[in-house]
């Protein structure tokens, strides 16, 4: 309310200023007054726009311009207006307040916290506290996926092949739990880290050339750190090194013979991965594009990834969204490895700013894929070919929070393992389906 008070001093104050000027200013500078103090948003836009084209563009006129779009909720065309009021007005705390939250209601948080050293510290206090900005957010969420391999594992003769040594796991189900948070470090960087714990368990077949055996329960659980810095302007620019460590320990079979007789052990082993890498982001306005650069080792193979992809907000505001994005990776050790195309969307929408409903999917060879500069990791045995999947999203703003949950299914393929590194005959391959839910709760303090 003090915001709007203001401004409409400050208009008033320019109609006697500029009583010198033409007719066509002054017309120009009595119709959007009029219509700004009318509320007649699209006809102030059209006139106000209008006058622009007409050679009249001045404080006044750019702020009751941005003014209409901010109350039509579309922050991308209002940040426009508002940034070029600043230019002819600095350090404006109106306008500048108003391009704040702007850029804080199209979801570009970090764009709104640079803008903090600008503002007087009676103003900067106020705002904090007004639109509830927060320097910390916390996030718990669950994964589970439920494999639909039991008619594989429950008849193991019947689907995996003898005719080579190696072995071939197929998914019973796992659940992923993960803790992250991110905090604002500094007017212009941010630190952003997450743990995640998969348990994961396996039907695993074994052959050693000679002799078969299976594991009906090999237990993986993997440990994993991802650490990002993220730069950022009052621009829309972000830069985000990465790092990702990953450890897992798991059993495999072995097989000794004895004359005639032979048995099967188990032993415990550990693979360690990881990967490191950067992206860099810009806010254009209606569109941010993106682009990733990665190296990592993920079980025993070193490849080098990059990502390109936008994302479009077509009503300047984040009620509707849509992006797709494109992956490539190779093997950087291997002359015969070919590059591997990964595609994927992401599309949501608001129902009246209280619930968003978003829709994901993936789609390509994902062996040892990495996803979102490195936070995710898809280096199971079994290699995931799609993953479609849909969540509800719940902000709870008076206190913080917001609520997720959502469900989807997955493909997958199980291929041999040759023990020698090469395949021979047949990769064996085995597709099936997987159930996916996901849930989570974040609190921003």
């Amino acid at each position: 309310m003090f915001r709007i008070i203001f401004t409409i001093v400050l208009f008033s104050i320019a109609l006697k200023l500029n009583g010198q000027a033409t007719e066509n200013f002054r017309y120009a500078d009595s119709l959007t007054y009029s219509l700004y103090i009318e509320k007649s948003w699209n006809k102030l836009i059209s006139a106000g726009n209008n006058a622009i084209k007409n050679g009249h563009d001045y404080y006044y006129l750019r702020m009751r311009i941005a003014i209409a779009y901010y109350e039509k909720h579309n922050y991308v065309k209002s940040a426009e207006h508002f940034r070029i009021a600043l230019e002819l007005n600095t350090n404006d705390q109106i306008a500048l307040e108003y391009l704040f939250y702007s850029y804080y209601l199209s979801g570009h948080s970090y764009q709104a916290q640079s803008l903090m050293p600008l503002f007087y510290p009676q103003n900067r206090d106020r705002i904090v506290n007004e639109s509830k900005l927060r320097k910390n957010i916390i996030t718990f969420e669950s994964f589970f996926s439920d494999s639909g391999t039991d008619d594989i594992i429950s008849d193991p003769d019947a689907y995996f092949s003898d005719r080579e040594a190696g072995s071939q796991i197929v998914t019973k189900y796992f659940i992923n739990n993960s803790v992250s948070a991110s905090h604002i470090i500094g007017n212009h960087v941010s630190y952003y880290h997450a743990f995640t714990n998969l348990l994961k368990e396996n039907h695993l077949h074994y052959f050693d050339g000679s002799i078969s055996a299976d594991l009906l329960s090999q237990r993986v659980i993997q440990n994993q750190y991802y650490a990002s810095l993220n730069f950022f302007t009052s621009t829309g620019w972000i830069i985000s090194p990465s790092f990702h460590f990953i450890t897992a320990g798991y059993p495999l079979i072995s097989i000794s013979t004895s004359g005639m007789n032979s048995s099967a052990k188990t032993y415990n082993v550990r693979s360690n991965g990881y990967f490191a890498g950067t992206a860099i982001s810009k806010n254009t306005g209606f569109i941010v594009i993106g682009a990733e650069a990665g190296y990592s080792h993920i079980n025993f193979l070193s490849q080098v990834h990059g990502t390109a992809s936008f994302m479009v907000y077509p009503s300047g505001n984040s009620d509707i969204y849509i992006g797709a994005k494109v992956s490539a990776g190779m093997e950087i050790e291997s002359s015969l490895s070919d590059l591997k195309i990964v595609s994927g969307f992401t599309g949501g929408f608001s129902i009246a700013r209280k619930v968003w409903m978003e829709l994901s999917g993936l789609m390509g060879e994902m062996n040892n894929y990495v996803s979102d500069n490195g936070l995710y990791i898809y280096n199971s045995p079994d290699i995931l070919h799609s993953r479609f999947s849909g969540r509800i999203i719940i902000p709870v703003q008076k206190d913080g929070i917001t609520i997720f949950a959502g469900g989807g299914i997955s493909t997958y393929s199980s291929e041999l393992i040759p023990e020698d590194g090469q395949i021979s005959f047949s990769t064996n391959k085995l597709s099936y389906n997987s159930n996916n839910f996901t849930g989570g709760i974040s609190w921003k303090f």
